[in-house]
């Protein structure tokens, strides 16, 4: 014999094919409770379904029809007649079951219970890619600052030795060797050693010298800051979207999702509109005939299209956001790993587009 098992706001009952009911077992009476039960009863068997599904066990009944997959499940049957039936007269059921003997009890209960159900979807709702997309906005936000304050850095330090800003073309180690060295006579870095001796800079006091280190180290903590949300992102993209980690890296896996709106819209997009995202200006301009079409967007920052001849772009574009289409859609919809095949196959027929002629 077969009995659905199905949950509802007010506890989980079971019926026969003909919408017989069977057993129930009653949730708790407090709203919030109850609702963040039934969230849970889509992805992990409730306490309350194994008592039915034990008590019907003991009666002769061998097949328990659920509407969600999970563990300890065999059988499956998403919004099944019978489901169907239990949802439409959850409230006669309620009574009969003796869940709620008075029905103005009951109609309070779900009043309540509703709304809590709804503060559980939302607070449910907020995926991890969420996070991605608020980190890029600071990585981005920190990378803003950290230029503002070099350029500062090198205006000021520049007084006391302007080659240096010349001959150290990195931010990071301008400023590193600021905070390190301080005074010109104290640098010993091959690349700049040789120009203190002719600098026309001023000569500083030492409290004025100390203030510059003292700026250029903190400039130094926001690239350490900048590399350990980088880390973090990646931590998250390993758990969420590893697919589209091993196509796309770290920096620009995390762009993507941030610009699309996060891995759901992304894994939506055709692999034509991923190639042309963060490009949506110039494609206005030309479909206004007002410019040439766009060959790729921020996807210009994977590094086999930087890295490429100006006449192989375009196709290595559109190969890179196929592959990255496919990524998303294996993250957000398949939950299976294939990240090492794409990067594989995307490395081999990189390989080819390069060595054809234009």
């Amino acid at each position: 014999m077969r009995a659905y098992i199905v949950s509802t706001i007010v506890g989980v009952f079971a019926v026969d094919e003909n919408n017989r009911l069977l057993s129930s077992k009653a949730f708790p009476k407090e709203p919030r409770e109850a609702a963040e039960k039934l969230k849970l009863s889509e992805i992990e068997m409730l306490d309350e379904e194994r008592f039915v599904r034990d008590v019907l066990g003991k009666k002769g009944f061998r097949e328990f029809i659920f509407g969600y997959r999970k563990a300890g499940v065999k059988h499956v049957e998403p919004n099944s007649p019978a489901e169907q039936f239990v949802k439409d007269n959850v409230r006669k059921l309620a009574v009969d079951a003796k869940i709620f003997s008075n029905p103005a009890d009951l109609n309070q209960f779900l009043t309540k219970a509703t709304i809590e159900l709804a503060k559980v979807h939302i607070k449910k709702s907020i995926q991890r890619d969420s996070l991605v997309v608020q980190a890029n906005g600071a990585l981005e936000d920190l990378d803003k600052s950290i230029n503002i304050y070099m350029e500062r850095l090198r205006e000021w330090y520049g007084l006391h030795f302007p080659e240096m800003d010349r001959a150290v073309s990195g931010h990071e180690k301008f400023a590193t060797l600021v905070a390190k060295f301080g005074d010109r006579e104290n640098v010993t870095d091959a690349d700049v050693e040789g120009l203190k001796k002719n600098s026309m800079g001023a000569d500083l006091e030492d409290e004025d010298i100390r203030m510059m280190q003292s700026f250029a180290g903190k400039i130094l903590e926001m690239y350490k800051l900048r590399e350990d949300m980088v880390s973090y992102v990646e931590g998250i993209l390993k758990k969420v979207a590893p697919n589209l980690l091993d196509v796309a890296g770290v920096s620009l896996a995390m762009r993507m999702i941030a610009k699309s709106g996060g891995l759901a819209r992304l894994s939506r997009m055709p692999s034509s509109t991923i190639q042309l995202i963060g490009a949506e200006k110039a494609l206005f301009r030309f479909l206004k005939g007002k410019g040439r079409s766009p060959r790729h967007g921020i996807i210009f920052g994977h590094p086999l299209i930087q890295g490429a001849r100006d006449e192989h772009r375009g196709k290595l574009a559109r190969l890179v956001a196929s592959k990255m289409s496919i990524a998303a859609k294996l993250d957000f919809y398949g939950k299976e790993y294939r990240g090492d095949k794409l990067k594989k196959e995307l490395t081999e027929k990189a390989k080819t587009i390069v060595s054809s002629k234009a």
